[in-house]
């Protein structure tokens, strides 16, 4: 058993009687082990602006699935009678007023009456992004891609040179006189690289830019 799940004894006194900011997060930190999540944050956060007890939603959170799993981590004989109390009256066809059938441990603690939930739980959660959204870092290109991408790049401008020069070339044919092309003017020649050093992947790429060019 990790140190997170050793077993501790819940202050149900000293939950009801916490400042309203300090409330939901301490229940859950409590009876489940750990922080609220959003969705949780936000529901008991509007139960609490319409009224409901503290009482009511330390049972009902003790009652769920996750609650019910980390019971043994979290011993409360005071909340157990809360949470049977909540079971018996559940389903008791009396509305909201069945929930004053709660034991309240003496304890009827409201920090201010005016306390704007939806608000705090704005400002919760808004803290809570911009303490989790550290900036992550760039993730690094393999060595091996990035020799791969270099070497591809290089294939692409060799053919690229090379069917510029061979449109100029094939151009300079077709305009000159027919003298012209029987007896070319002596010029250097310039050896390309033969076709089949181009690798495939070259020219795959070659034509999706040229397509892209097209579009």
């Amino acid at each position: 058993m990790s140190d997170s799940e050793k077993a501790h004894t819940l202050d149900l006194r000293r939950l009801l009687m916490l400042p309203n900011a300090a409330f939901v997060p301490s229940a859950f930190f409590a009876i489940l082990g750990r922080e609220p999540d959003v969705v949780g944050l936000v529901y008991y956060a509007l139960c609490l602006q319409r009224g409901s007890s503290r009482a009511l939603l330390l049972a009902e959170i003790r009652s769920s699935s996750e609650g019910r799993r980390h019971a043994p981590h979290a011993v409360s004989a005071e909340l157990d009678t809360l949470v049977a109390r909540y079971q018996k009256i559940r389903h008791l066809p009396l509305g909201r007023w069945r929930w004053k059938l709660l034991p309240t441990f003496g304890i009827d603690h409201q920090e201010n009456a005016d306390f704007d939930w939806e608000r705090w739980a704005t400002e919760y959660i808004a803290q809570f992004m911009k303490r989790d959204a550290a900036p992550a870092p760039a993730e690094p290109i393999h060595l091996d891609l990035a020799h791969r991408i270099e070497k591809l790049q290089q294939q692409v401008d060799i053919l690229f040179d090379a069917l510029q020069h061979s449109n100029v070339a094939d151009l300079l044919t077709r305009r000159a006189p027919v003298h012209a092309r029987q007896k070319p003017p002596p010029h250097t020649q310039r050896v390309w690289p033969d076709p089949v050093e181009v690798s495939w992947e070259a020219r795959s790429y070659l034509h999706q830019l040229l397509q892209v060019s097209r579009e």
